[in-house]
């Protein structure tokens, strides 16, 4: 069973305390259980006061939060605050003891005070990077991820990228399909790439709710992903000129037509990969690459590991 620790903090932030709770639900009306326990860990004892005049109860300790497989970081309602030393200790006893350590929103300023990031790539609210690099220059901040994370540690923008980020280590650590249904119940897109940009004028289209300018992209992925198709192309068959289809795809989805495809036929692999037995040749022609050469370079340049090494985490983890 996995074991989540959610870090409870006096000030913590009552949207991501309540991302975490129903992200990590180990049971939901329209999704299977999860084989995990998640438990609210504080250094304080009865209700911890949240923001928004709101309360929660501690059910865990910190030594619990330590020894835990995950640990969860809020960010609190002021960026600026020093969290009791307890709590850094026991964040950086979970890491050591090799737990998966992560921050949402302005939990980052958090994560950073115990050192951890130090050399590391994070990310916060878009709002909050200038400070959070003026506070802590020997972190490398990138202001446009939705997450970021490498050693173990995780850091996640603003607001809904808890979410994303919450959905991406379900995938990691439980699988493609049980993260699928996870995001399923929270009517989520299934994937939102953590490279994808932050600041989007408006939501990025669900899957089934596509904006016109990407169901145009995606239906003639779907029709024949082996075809190499230009903006041109996309534009004509959504009935638009090419500037005006490049605008509307970037206000729907933050990035770019050829960006977006080359995410798409990875997720689409990775899915395969994990699910399936085809070949890596096989697998590589079903979402449009002409080699299986060119398919590992793109894979390992976007998953870090090479299609062989991912598939074979999943079959130890199943």
């Amino acid at each position: 069973m996995l074991t989540v620790a959610l870090l409870l903090m006096p000030g913590s932030r009552l949207f991501d305390v309540a991302i975490v709770a129903e992200t990590w639900a180990t049971e939901r009306i329209s999704s299977p259980p999860l084989d995990l326990e998640l438990r609210r860990c504080s250094a304080e004892s009865g209700l911890v006061e949240l923001t928004d005049g709101a309360r929660c109860a501690a059910d865990g300790s910190l030594a619990w939060a330590a020894n835990a497989d995950v640990l969860l970081i809020p960010g609190l309602a002021n960026p600026d605050s020093i969290p009791d030393t307890k709590y850094l200790r026991a964040i950086s006893a979970a890491h050591q003891r090799g737990a998966i350590v992560a921050s949402l929103c302005s939990g980052a300023f958090v994560l950073a005070q115990t050192g951890l990031l130090d050399g590391q790539s994070a990310t916060t609210h878009w709002a909050l990077t200038d400070e959070f690099a003026q506070r802590f220059p020997q972190v490398d901040v990138d202001p446009s991820a939705l997450f970021v994370g490498s050693n173990r540690l995780w850091t996640s923008a603003g607001v809904a990228a808890g979410i994303d980020l919450s959905i991406h280590l379900i995938r990691q650590l439980c699988g493609g399909k049980i993260a699928t249904t996870v995001s399923r119940s929270m009517v989520m897109a299934p994937h939102r790439a953590g490279g994808q940009a932050q600041f989007v004028r408006t939501p990025v289209a669900l899957k089934d709710a596509d904006g016109q300018a990407l169901h145009a992209v995606r239906s003639l992925l779907q029709e024949d992903p082996s075809q190499s198709r230009t903006v041109a192309d996309y534009a004509r068959h959504a009935c638009m000129t090419e500037r005006t289809f490049l605008r509307r795809f970037a206000a729907e989805t933050g990035t770019t037509p050829q960006q977006w495809v080359m995410r798409w036929r990875v997720e689409e692999a990775s899915a395969l990969l994990e699910e399936s037995t085809n070949s890596i040749a096989e697998i590589a022609r079903a979402v449009g690459y002409a080699t299986p050469v060119s398919f590992r370079q793109r894979f390992r340049a976007i998953k870090g590991v090479a299609p062989a090494e991912y598939r074979k985490a999943f079959q130890q983890r199943g």
